[in-house]
């Protein structure tokens, strides 16, 4: 079965089956979504024979096409076996996609549904294994815990010198602090035995198995969203724990920033919002502005400086800060557009400051991705105050629309934001994880905005940046010619 166009392959390169929880559009959640559903597609412009493969959750058939195939994949779990049907799709009619479907686990159109996640998870890593059986792949790209187990499963065949195929192993780490920790009584139940226990589990959580940890420790490669992260997942404030597996791991680790869909993501021909406007001519983002204002109730005032938040709402993205400044931005002036979902308590303390000041904050308690490019053209800022930030998308869809980044240093937003010095730069940082830092850099923000010419200057260098996948995608193309090298030389290891 051809999968593929043989015409684009790249000679080098074997194919690639490239794993995720979600894939926009058939699913989304998070920024894992974004990546798995444009990363792929300018690997493909590459020549790199890729296809995806991902659940089939309830509905998707419903949103785009599917063709069921003729196959089945049969894998033990819990006592007896679970079945998965395969489907096939197309991400923008050029990249295979294969959906895996168990009506029991993934029958509800829900991508994330602790706590039977591990169930369903290890569920499919093992029918992702067995599928790989079936078809020619030559290297196998997983992302996060939920598919790392595949890894797992195929080094565990070549450690054993089975007949079966022995890709290359490949990990993407897009949060660290999601490790897919499992009771080791219940990881046998889904079919999982631990033979031996690693380090990082019988030491920190002895009972257990890490999912992410046993993916790290057979990948051939490692690979994570920002080179900043890369070195940050090394040490103990940023390592959730395996930061000692990271560094023996060093030399296969890669931090590789991620990119955005520049063609979707484009204020020049984008049909939701207000007016169209490029890096030339900015301007036209007045316009969105005023529109934004309308459509969220907030006064329409041309010179308030308005700042936007598009983000899940957890500890994590640093919110707490913003929501210590409140009262204090309203008081100067400012105003405030805020978007996401998450933790009850940040939603809960955002509403109340929205119903403080109704005419000065807006809040959208969901997720709303026309509302979303909408507070990134209609914004003058956009705030990323993250603890920590493995990449992070929000500060590139904002140098995309013009919404300039007020970020903390830390992971990719450090490799992506570079402070302003009136003819360089496209942002505003700060170091310190507290409210008074915080407040300090939207005041030189602000004070930039105050002089017309020197905003525009400014919004004109944020939006010429590239925020493509085109260095991204030319680094992980890097990442798979090493691997094939290794495969094609029988170097990939078989003990590790």
């Amino acid at each position: 079965m051809m999968l593929y166009d043989d015409r684009a392959k790249r000679a080098s390169l074997p194919v690639v089956l490239y794993l995720s929880a979600e894939v926009a559009p058939f699913s989304k959640v998070g920024g894992l979504g974004d990546v798995a559903g444009s990363l792929p597609l300018a690997l493909a412009e590459r020549g790199v024979p890729i296809v995806v493969l991902t659940p089939w959750y309830g509905g998707i058939e419903d949103r785009v096409p599917v063709t069921e195939l003729p196959i089945r994949l049969a894998v033990p779990l819990d006592g007896g076996v679970e079945t998965f049907q395969v489907g096939r799709a197309w991400l923008a009619n050029r990249v295979p996609v294969l959906l895996l479907r168990s009506e029991r686990l993934f029958g509800a159109p829900v991508v994330y549904d602790e706590p039977r996640d591990r169930e369903r998870f290890f569920a499919f890593s093992r029918a992702a294994a067995e599928l790989v059986q079936l078809f020619p792949v030559g290297i196998v790209h997983a992302n996060d815990w939920h598919t790392a187990l595949t890894l797992v499963w195929l080094h565990r065949w070549r450690d054993d010198e089975s007949d079966r195929p022995s890709p290359g192993l490949v990990l993407t780490i897009h949060n660290l602090a999601h490790q897919g920790i499992t009771d080791i009584a219940y990881a046998r139940r889904l079919g999982f035995e631990a033979h031996e226990l690693l380090f990082e589990e019988w030491q920190r959580f002895p009972g257990t198995i890490n999912v992410l940890a046993r993916g790290i420790h057979v990948a051939d490669v490692i690979t994570t969203v920002s080179p900043t992260y890369a070195r940050e997942i090394q040490t103990p404030e940023y390592g959730e724990g395996l930061d000692g597996l990271l560094r023996y791991r060093s030399d296969a680790l890669v931090g590789i920033r991620n990119g955005i869909d520049t063609t979707f993501y484009d204020p020049a021909s984008d049909p939701v919002l207000a007016a169209r406007y490029d890096a030339e001519h900015p301007e036209a983002r007045s316009l969105c502005k005023r529109a934004l204002q309308g459509e969220l109730g907030l006064a329409v005032e041309p010179d308030s400086f308005l700042i936007g938040i598009v983000s899940r709402l957890d500890h994590q993205k640093g919110l707490d800060l913003v929501l210590a400044l409140g009262d204090e931005l309203v008081s100067r002036g400012m105003q405030l557009a805020v978007l996401g979902v998450g933790e009850p308590e940040i939603g809960r303390q955002f509403a109340a400051l929205a119903a403080r000041y109704p005419d000065r904050v807006a809040v959208r308690l969901t997720f709303d991705a026309v509302l979303a490019r909408r507070i990134y053209a209609g914004a003058d800022v956009v705030l990323l105050p993250s603890r920590f930030e493995p990449c992070g998308l929000g500060q590139l869809l904002g140098l995309r629309y013009g919404a300039i980044p007020i970020v903390r240093r830390t992971g990719g937003l450090a490799d992506t934001v570079v402070e302003w010095d009136g003819q360089r730069g496209n942002g505003f940082l700060f170091e310190e994880p507290e409210p008074g830092a915080l407040l300090e850099a939207i005041e030189r923000a602000r004070a930039v905005y105050r002089e017309p010419a020197r905003w525009w200057r400014l919004v004109r260098s944020a939006m010429s940046c590239d925020v493509s996948w085109e260095q991204p995608a030319e680094e992980y193309l890097a990442v798979y010619e090493r691997v094939a090298a290794l495969r094609r030389t029988g170097a990939l290891e078989t003990v590790r």
